[in-house]
Order: structure tokens, then C-alpha cells, then sequence
């Protein structure tokens, strides 16, 4: 059956000057295409001839545990960069065991550890010769890292740490990769030095023995079993407790912190190198979450495209059905989100960019005056960029109707991977309370100005009011200063209100969530801005433009908490004004540069990985393939029938013995 509107679903990656732009550059192209041609060419990254829902999740860990092994070959084979390694793990789309070598475990080797230390470390984890995980979170402290209560004891008779768990709740939970896995561990652990507590320090701890796999005397490992959603299959998760684990002296962690032979702790000369861990984790997910929603925002338009469904004119008996994706209640859905994925992707490409470039001076001058603003920026780009992928993916599923729900459409896999990240390195709504306390506490000091992130406050001190602008005719909205103009006033009342609670004394933990996204609304808007500044002369800027309207109109006209549209208060007039500038945004974007974004993005059928959207067959011929080869297909259960023949003769019988029952009484 013909449906000229769908798009065609590439084999390979394919690029075009937006392409480019969108993936960052020719370089990070190039290896996604490198990628992707070694993981469809070999037999073992498959992911047509094996239907992963139907598989025990115990053989699907199994499969990526060999797939790690295999990507470890390559690696060292063609001696990839550690950044072409990471790629290859992410299109894999099962968050692996050998994820947290390069993303945390090596990381945190690179920056906490001394050039002696990192001397002998390094080259073991870039080798693979030990296997890493970071080992932080408790069963019982989670966000609040302060709480943490595993313990490192200085013995300075034997010059080693004693690492111990006292407490049921000290118990590290969650810890990706060390459940089967790792060998090493980053141990987060408070060190206690002639009985005085100095706080969290990092302790590398080897947990199994390099010839074995067993576990090392005193440690205790479990692991935690299946996610929310079947989520995260290939991340052995662990549960660790430690009884009287000693490690030597030389390996915690030195870089800042030391711990002399004679028990003498010299303290870091700046504190601020605690953020670090963090920082980094929340770097990389501010890139990368965003391609979670997007590979679902992309499904969903192959499909909506695919798809027909009524007829819009019900007066016309020869009228064909409409295609679903040209009805409003799909185009509002659908296009404000691959708009704010889009921008999620660009931005988090700039804070990682800023991330690393931080990086690369401090580990060279030892500066860490930036860390503060790269810490703020992260915290807000966690909580933004996971809130709105994670609500947005189930968007896009129940857009697609029914079909969607099928595991073959991807959709239950992407959220399952995506909505983990919400409460990921913390709660939203608790992390995301770094950001309101940065602002009271630089506004209060008069401090904000050394933050980029904060630069809006000035307004809150700024005697020269901002006029409104013009908000009676739909174009107005369409400016970017009427844009900054709605964006900063409601971030501005926010704040002030949030003064006033916090001096009444009142709880501002759900509120601060709301502030938050105001925010990061803010910043993300501001920095989408910079970039199309950049591009003004490239031939794709109106699409870029287009979908920036989109971005900027979606968070105005619907924004993401209930108290954003209280604190932006406009009449009936202007709202009614926005409101068509909002749906001719829309319109523009569907009817003009929908499809040329969807094609720069040029995501592969590797790459999605749903019977929704496969380059050689419609939806409708992968759904029933797929059915074809269900594990409960045909006479795969024939093994049953016997029981299903009997079962249907059971009231017969029950009816037959009460017969003769009675009859002998």
C-alpha cells in the first residue's frame, strides 16, 4: 500500500551540512559512521534476529558481557580513542558492563589521582586490564553525599586503610557494573584518621581477584536483580559491603588530598575539586540524553508518517484517510519535543565542550575557578535535559497509537533507558535545589556576576524597568526579544519569590523544581541563541531558525510546572496573541523543515531499532514479522495443548460426577 509521505529510513549514516552541525561537527560525525559500520557489520551487535524483550534477562546480560568483550578487542585492534569506544557502547543500546571504565572509573583516575599514582593506574584501565566502577551511593544516601557512612580507618602501624561498611545503610547500592563485572572499585568513604573524621575521600579498591573473578577477602557482593521497565539490561548493578577491607596507602586518591606515612593529612588547597565527580558524570549525560529523545521524536515520525488514519472530511465518501502525523493532536506532541531535543543536544555538546576544555587547563595549571559555573550548569542541565527526555519518549510512544506499546516499536526500551536518568546521580527535585541555593547565595553576596549562569540577576537590582513589549499581534512572539523579554520576567518574579519564601522560612523543596526549569529555560534559550548567531549565513539557519521558535514557544506557552504560567501572568489578549503565534511555529515547522531536520539527524535503522521505522519493510509487515517469530508462535507450545484440550472438558466432567454424585444418594 503506497504512503508517499513516509521518509526514507537510511542504512548508513548520510551527511549534509545540517547533519553535521547537529552531530557537532565533522569529527564526531565521522566517528559515529566509523561506529556504525563496525557494530552492523558484526554478527554479535545484531539486533534484527534477536528479539531481546522475549530473552531472560540473565541471557541478555550474558550477550552484552560478550559484546564488552568484543568491543574490547576492536578498541585495542584498531586502537580507537577512548571517545570512539564510548560512542560504540551507546549505539549498542544496552548500557553495558564496561560502561563506567572511561565515563567515571577512568575520569576520576585522571583528575584525583598524583602523576605518580596515575603512572601506574592509568595504563591498567586503558589496557583493560582491570575492570572499573565508582562506588558511591548508599542504601541509605543517596543525593545527600555528606551522609555517607562507610568508613576508611588510617592504620598507620601497617600504612593501609581499613574499609568497612558499619551499618546496613552504608551498604553501596546501585553501583553500575560491579554486580558480575568489575574488579576495582572508586571507593567514596569518609576517612577517619586517629579517630578525627576528615570526610569523603576516594579510595581505589580491588573487589575480585584479576585470575579468578572471586571476590577479595571482606568484600561482599550481590547482584540487585531487575529494574523498573526491564531498564538498563546490560548494567550488572551491585550491592557491596565491606568488612575490614585494607587497601594500601597509595591508593586513595592523591591528587588534592594526602595522607602522609606518619598519619599527617594535608588538605586540599582548594575545595571546590569535590565537585569534580559529579561534574562529570552530569557533563556527559547534558550531551548524551538528549539523543534518547530524539531517536524516539524520529520514530515516531517515520510512523506518524507511515500511518493513515479517519478522514477528516466526513462529507467526501472518496476521500482518502488522513495521515496521522498531519492532525494537530500529533504535530503539538511530536514537533515541540524533537525542538527541545534538538536544542538539549546543542547545548549539551557547548557544556561538554566548556567541561573539557575546564579540564584539560586544570589538570595542566591546577585552575579551578571555573568548576563553580561548570557545577551549576550541569545541575541544571541534569534535571532539564532528563525531565523533559523522560516524559517526552512516553510522549512519543502514545502518539503512535497501540502499535506502540509493542516491545517491537523500541519505545518501552527507550523509556525504560531514559527515565532511570530522572533519579540518576540524585533526585530532580533534590539535586535540583543546587541551583536555587547558588542563587540566593550569590545574589545575597553580590557575587553573581562571577557566574555566567547567574548573569540574569542584575535584573533583580536593576532601577531601569523593562518595558513590555508589544504582545497584541502574533509576530511579536516570533522576536527573540519578546522571547528573553517573557523568559527573563518570569525567571525574575520566580526568584523574588523564592527570596520571600526562603526568608519566611517556608519548605521551597517542590517550588525550587519549578525555578529550576525556569532557569535552565532561560539558559538553554540563551545559548540557543549564540549558536544561530553563528550559523546566520548557513544555508540550513531557517530550519535551525524555525526550530528555535518552536523551542522558545513551547516552554512559553507550555511550560513544564503549573507555577512557570502563574509567574509569567498576561491577559487574554496577549495569551490569545501567543497562542497563534505558537500554532503558526508549529505549521511553519511541519509543513517547511520538519523533514529536512529528521533527515540531517539521518538516524540509521541500526541506530532505532524499531519495527516502526525499518528501511526494507513498513511498520505494518515488521509488526507481524515480528509476531511471526514470537517464542509462543505457531507450535512452540504445543507442549500445552494437551492441558488446554482437558481444561475445556473440565465442566463436563464436574457436571457428569455431580450427576452421579446425586444419583447415588
Amino acid at each position: 500500500m503506497p504512503h508517499s509521505r513516509q521518509r526514507h529510513i537510511p542504512k548508513h549514516a548520510v551527511e549534509t551540512p545540517l547533519g553535521l552541525f547537529l552531530w557537532g561537527g565533522q569529527e564526531k560525525f565521522d566517528r559515529r559512521r566509523e561506529v556504525l559500520e563496525t557494530l552492523s557489520s558484526n554478527p554479535i551487535f545484531s539486533k534484527g534476529e534477536v528479539v531481546y524483550a522475549s530473552l531472560a534477562r540473565k541471557d541478555v546480560w550474558t550477550r552484552t558481557a560478550l559484546q564488552s568483550r568484543e568491543l574490547i578487542r576492536i578498541y585495542l585492534t584498531k586502537k580507537w580513542p577512548y571517545r570512539t569506544f564510548m560512542d560504540a557502547i551507546r549505539m549498542t543500546d544496552w548500557m553495558l558492563p564496561v560502561q563506567p571504565q572511561f565515563r567515571i572509573f577512568m575520569s576520576n583516575l585522571e583528575r584525583q589521582m598524583s602523576d605518580e599514582q596515575k603512572a601506574i593506574w592509568i595504563p591498567k584501565a586503558e589496557r583493560f586490564e582491570i575492570f572499573g566502577s565508582y562506588c558511591q551511593t548508599e542504601l541509605g544516601h543517596g543525593s545527600n553525599v555528606r551522609g555517607i557512612e562507610t568508613t576508611a580507618t588510617f592504620d598507620k602501624e601497617n600504612d593501609e586503610f581499613v574499609i568497612n561498611s558499619p551499618t546496613v545503610s552504608s551498604t553501596k547500592y546501585w553501583i553500575g557494573a560491579t554486580g558480575v563485572w568489575a574488579t576495582h572499585g572508586i571507593v567514596v568513604a569518609r576517612l577517619i584518621i586517629g579517630g578525627m573524621d576528615y570526610g569523603n575521600h576516594l579510595f581505589l579498591t580491588q573487589l575480585r581477584d584479576l585470575e579468578s573473578q572471586r571476590l577479595m577477602p571482606g568484600v561482599e557482593i550481590y547482584e540487585l536483580g531487575p529494574k523498573a521497565f526491564q531498564g538498563m539490561l546490560g548494567t550488572d548493578n551491585g550491592a557491596l559491603q565491606f568488612h575490614h577491607v585494607r587497601v594500601p596507602r597509595n591508593q586513595m586518591l592523591m591528587r588534592n588530598a594526602q595522607v602522609l606515612r606518619d598519619g599527617t593529612y594535608i588538605k586540599p588547597k582548594n575545595e571546590k575539586h569535590s565537585y569534580g565527580s559529579m561534574v562529570t558524570v552530569r557533563a556527559l549525560m547534558a550531551e548524551i540524553t538528549a539523543h534518547d529523545l530524539i531517536r524516539a521524536a524520529v520514530t515516531a515520525y517515520h510512523y506518524t508518517t507511515f500511518r493513515k488514519q479517519f478522514k477528516k472530511s466526513r462529507e467526501d465518501s472518496h476521500a482518502e484517510e488522513t495521515t496521522v502525523f498531519d492532525y494537530a493532536s500529533v504535530r503539538f506532541r511530536l514537533l515541540p519535543l524533537l525542538a527541545q531535543a534538538t536544542t538539549l543536544a546543542i547545548v549539551g555538546q557547548n557544556i561538554k565542550r566548556a567541561y573539557d576544555d575546564y579540564t584539560a587547563t586544570m589538570l595542566s595549571t591546577g585552575d579551578t575557578s571555573q568548576l563553580e559555573d561548570l557545577h551549576l550548569q550541569t545541575v541544571g542541565a541534569k534535571v532539564y535535559s532528563t525531565e523533559i527526555t523522560g516524559k517526552g519518549v512516553e510522549t512519543c510512544r502514545i502518539a503512535c497509537g497501540g502499535h506502540g506499546y509493542s516491545a517491537l516499536s523500541g519505545f518501552g526500551r527507550m523509556y525504560a533507558h531514559a527515565i532511570n536518568a530522572v533519579t540518576y546521580e540524585g533526585d530532580n527535585y533534590v539535586i535540583g535545589q543546587q541551583v536555587p541555593r547558588a542563587i540566593l547565595k550569590h545574589y545575597k553576596a553580590g557575587t553573581y556576576a562571577s557566574l555566567p549562569s547567574l548573569s540574569y540577576l542584575s535584573l533583580l537590582s536593576d532601577t531601569n524597568t523593562v518595558s513590555t513589549p508589544d504582545l497584541s499581534t502574533p509576530s511579536s512572539w516570533l522576536h527573540p526579544t519578546t522571547q528573553k523579554w517573557a523568559l527573563e520576567l518570569r525567571l525574575v518574579n520566580m526568584v523574588r519569590q523564592h527570596i520571600s519564601d526562603t526568608s519566611a522560612g517556608i519548605d521551597t523543596s517542590y517550588t525550587s523544581h519549578a525555578l529550576t526549569m525556569a532557569h535552565s529555560d532561560y539558559v538553554y534559550w540563551r545559548s540557543l541563541q549564540s549558536v544561530l548567531s553563528q550559523i546566520s549565513t548557513e544555508p540550513y539557519y531557517a530550519a535551525m531558525n524555525s526550530l528555535s521558535t518552536v523551542f522558545a514557544l513551547s516552554i512559553i506557552f507550555t511550560p513544564h510546572h503549573p507555577s512557570l504560567a502563574q509567574a509569567l501572568p498576561l491577559t487574554q489578549g496577549q495569551l490569545s496573541s501567543l497562542r497563534t503565534a505558537y500554532n503558526d511555529a508549529i505549521t511553519d515547522m511541519a509543513d517547511n523543515h520538519v523533514a529536512s531536520i529528521i533527515e540531517a539527524w539521518g538516524l540509521t535503522e541500526y541506530e532505532i531499532d524499531s519495527a516502526l521505522a525499518r528501511s526494507d519493510q513498513t511498520p505494518y509487515e515488521a509488526l507481524l514479522d515480528g509476531a511471526k517469530r514470537s517464542e509462543m508462535s505457531g507450535e512452540k507450545m504445543s507442549h500445552l495443548w494437551a492441558m488446554m484440550v482437558d481444561t475445556r472438558k473440565m465442566a463436563g466432567r464436574i457436571e457428569a460426577e455431580r450427576k452421579e454424585g446425586k444419583a447415588k444418594l
